[in-house]
């Protein structure tokens, strides 16, 4: 056991990895994200190949299938006032409407994903072969990418696998255990309803327990790859700032100020404005790969992200509204639970990281007015381009798409109290 949770550890810290290389590249270190950007459609070696739509389309087909099927349970929980099989069939409805989005977003804009995969590949090679500060600094962020992978994709494991699990131990307890007074009928993951037939009859119920159980896996890599890519991409950029803050730090360092007093041709002078364009151009280079990487990510999951953003509010109403009626019937629904706070997670990750890339956008600015220039004559001859850059930087660093909000800290507040009222609204009209 010890030593297992010694290499547990030692995976999760990735120790074993080669942190001093100076030509660590993104696949390197960071593995997963080509397998997920592979499950949805995007083949890197072969890009071309038709064979890459079969998965994609497959998932989405039963996708919407289930979501059909859904629809027709939330109707019939309406006709008969069952509203705790019509609200948790809504819900199914609004989690399975990603993924046709996630697919579609991702296969249109496989060209611009796999130019910024590219990019991101040129940052690990150029800043792992910097200085020490610099590689430390980048590195560290990028492990805490792969251990909030890791978190991340634990989390979404436990809550589909609990699925599985609970429905399979009552299975267990039906088949061996059940008294035949306690009147049980065979357990669904999801609850089914069909208008001519029976669906927990054989071999109805073999069937539909086979397609749940691949609704669940296709639900799993979907969601947890959208939501993972989302944070992995935007916490780069993130570490890509903070490097530009360190670059800031040493802008004016090891150069002489008395090439101010020399004329503009000469040779010493030359060389050191050349040294400082070139520092300065590095920053402003890594500054546009940011706002670009904003509207790479915009463009591509702008549409999951309004979806998301639109139904999170009456989703999580409604999940809420599910447990507390278990409980107010003597129940404890732990996978509604669960349910409800993956919803609330999953919501707040983009708005979490989209304060931090606000904030360490106006960080950037401030790293330059704060660089020293003040104290040194050098900074004459980077005048202008620090006022630009600082100009440049009060635009704030946002994922902009049509009818969607900035995704910060405020927007998830605002969508956790809209979704509060509603919960009281449906919880005093159903007891009306």
């Amino acid at each position: 056991m010890a030593l297992f949770i010694k290499n547990l550890k030692a995976f999760i810290n990735k120790e074993n990895f080669d942190f001093e290389n100076p030509h660590i590249t993104l696949k390197a270190f960071h593995p997963q994200i080509y397998i997920m950007y592979m499950i949805n459609g995007i083949f890197f070696n072969n890009r071309n190949s038709k064979i890459r739509y079969v998965y994609p389309m497959l998932n989405t087909t039963m996708a919407l299938i289930a979501s059909a099927f859904q629809m027709m349970f939330m109707y019939r929980g309406v006709t008969i006032e069952d509203y705790a099989f019509a609200s948790e069939s809504f819900c199914y409805v609004v989690i399975l409407g990603t993924a046709p989005l996630v697919y579609i977003s991702t296969l249109y804009n496989t060209d611009i994903i796999i130019t910024q995969l590219n990019e991101m590949d040129k940052d690990f090679i150029f800043i792992s072969s910097l200085t020490t500060k610099h590689r430390d600094h980048f590195l560290k962020g990028q492990l805490i990418i792969w251990q909030l992978c890791l978190a991340w994709f634990a989390f979404c494991t436990v809550v589909c696998g609990m699925y599985i699990v609970n429905t399979f131990v009552l299975l267990f307890h039906y088949s061996l255990i059940a008294t035949q007074d306690e009147h049980m009928i065979r357990p669904l993951i999801f609850p089914m309803w069909l208008p001519e037939d029976d669906p927990y009859r054989t071999p109805n119920y073999e069937i539909f327990m086979f397609f749940q159980i691949v609704l669940i896996s296709i639900i799993y890599q979907n969601f947890c790859g959208y939501v993972y890519i989302q944070f992995h991409i935007l916490i780069h950029y993130y570490t890509i700032m903070d490097v530009i803050i360190l670059d800031f730090e040493d802008i004016f360092d090891d150069l002489d100020e008395s090439v101010v007093d020399l004329k503009k041709d000469d040779s010493r002078r030359v060389e050191v404005q050349l040294i400082l364009n070139s520092r300065m151009k590095r920053i402003v280079q890594w500054h546009i790969s940011v706002i670009k990487s904003l509207d790479t990510l915009s463009s591509v999951y702008g549409p999951p992200l309004v979806y998301q953003v639109m139904f999170s509010s009456v989703a999580i109403c409604i999940m809420a509204y599910q447990v507390v009626n278990q409980l107010e019937n003597g129940k404890v629904d732990f996978l509604f639970a669960m349910l409800w706070f993956g919803a609330c997670v999953q919501l707040w990750i983009p708005c979490y990281l989209g304060t931090l890339m606000r904030d360490k956008g106006f960080a950037m600015a401030d790293a330059c007015w704060y660089s020293g220039w003040s104290n040194t004559k050098l900074s004459i001859m980077l005048r202008n381009e620090i006022v630009l850059f600082i100009s440049k930087t009060q635009q704030p660093l946002i994922i902009k798409f049509t009818a969607l909000p900035n995704l910060t800290l405020e927007t998830f507040s605002s969508i956790m109290s809209s979704s509060y009222s509603y919960f009281n609204m449906l919880r005093q009209s159903t007891k009306d």
